[in-house]
């Protein structure tokens, strides 16, 4: 039974990683300022502006949940590490000069 559950982890893991597609910036909008005698444009360039500041809100969201959810993750792996490796464990790391 423990076997089987952990063969059905190790082959569905992969797959629900590969399925995250993670955060997505939004489309920046042109950089050219809105012509005064043409309405249309205008209002075109303007919703493209509430656009990206819209989707940046969502993005930035994202990123945020996505940093929480590394962090978490990484805790419960570290944790487990040191629970099996005990006074073992240690993490090697190469000093930036």
């Amino acid at each position: 039974m423990i076997r089987a559950a952990i063969l059905l982890a190790m082959t569905t893991a992969p797959t629900l990683a590969a399925a995250q597609v993670g955060c997505l910036p939004p489309e920046e909008p042109f950089a050219y300022a809105p012509p005064e005698e043409d309405p249309e444009l205008r209002a075109l360039i303007d919703q493209q502006y509430q656009d990206y500041i819209d989707g940046t809100e969502d993005y930035l969201n994202c990123l945020n949940d996505e940093a929480m959810r590394a962090r978490t993750e990484f805790r419960a792996i570290f944790d487990r590490y040191v629970r099996y490796f005990g006074d073992g464990a240690g993490v090697a790391f190469e000093a930036i000069d």
